[in-house]
């Protein structure tokens, strides 16, 4: 599977249908910015740009329409964090490339340091799609923050797939065949401080929970909850 196929299937998208912006709508862009889009930057616009669970359920995609632009140390910044504390972008010298890597900036003061966040465009939108997925994109997800113990991080391991390329020392990423996902965090000495999942099968989420025994900090089955006491009143 390609990314594009991943995200589509973590997140139950149709195969056959569009979730992208138009040709039209990038090629103005590309006009404005007097710059090509890289292949794989392009191709996730058009393929997948719109979709509101994907994009902008927590981090967001900037919009081809007056959000996109340069910085003033020349990266097209694509992405920015929901309370605007970092972005994410490309280097203007690496748009020439197909599958550029994209880096982070989390500072916030003007021409701050960039860090590499990813080696690839194509593994920063899966990235992101995880990472927006667990944090309320998906439709079944929740988190745990605090202490996990390490036979619960072993039975991780043992039975989701590990995902390198979207993975950090500090935050390990797993998956059955993009159907589910679970990151796990860890602190500098390799204990587990936290974990975040999330899946759009029920079925899938509920195994996760049954395997994952711990008190989950948050859970999205907490919302309906709170609608059902809503509907009461």
């Amino acid at each position: 599977m390609n990314y594009i196929q991943k995200i589509k299937r973590l997140y139950n998208l149709s195969e056959n249908e569009n979730y992208g912006f138009s040709e039209a709508e990038i090629l103005e862009l590309e006009k404005d910015l007097e710059s090509a889009l890289p292949a794989k930057l392009k191709e996730y616009y058009l393929e997948l740009g719109k979709e509101e669970n994907l994009n902008y359920a927590y981090n967001r995609l900037l919009k081809p329409e007056e959000e996109i632009g340069f910085s003033d140390d020349n990266f097209l910044v694509i992405y920015e964090e929901n309370q605007n504390v970092a972005i994410w972008g490309i280097k203007k010298e690496e748009l020439k490339l197909d599958n550029p890597p994209v880096y982070g900036n989390y500072d916030t003061i003007e021409k701050s340091e960039w860090e590499i966040e990813t080696q690839t465009t194509e593994d920063f939108f899966l990235f992101m799609g995880v990472y927006n997925g667990t944090l309320g994109g998906l439709q079944y997800n929740g988190n745990y923050i605090g202490d996990i113990d390490a036979e619960i991080v072993k039975v991780v391991e043992e039975k989701w797939t590990f995902v390198p390329e979207i993975s950090r020392d500090n935050q390990k990423v797993y998956t059955d065949d993009f159907y589910d996902i679970i990151s796990l965090s860890f602190d500098k000495d390799n204990n587990c401080t936290a974990s975040f999942i999330g899946s759009s099968d029920q079925e899938r989420f509920d195994a996760i929970l049954d395997i994952i025994d711990i008190d989950w900090s948050y859970l999205s089955y907490d919302d309906e909850d709170y609608d059902e006491e809503d509907e009461e009143y």
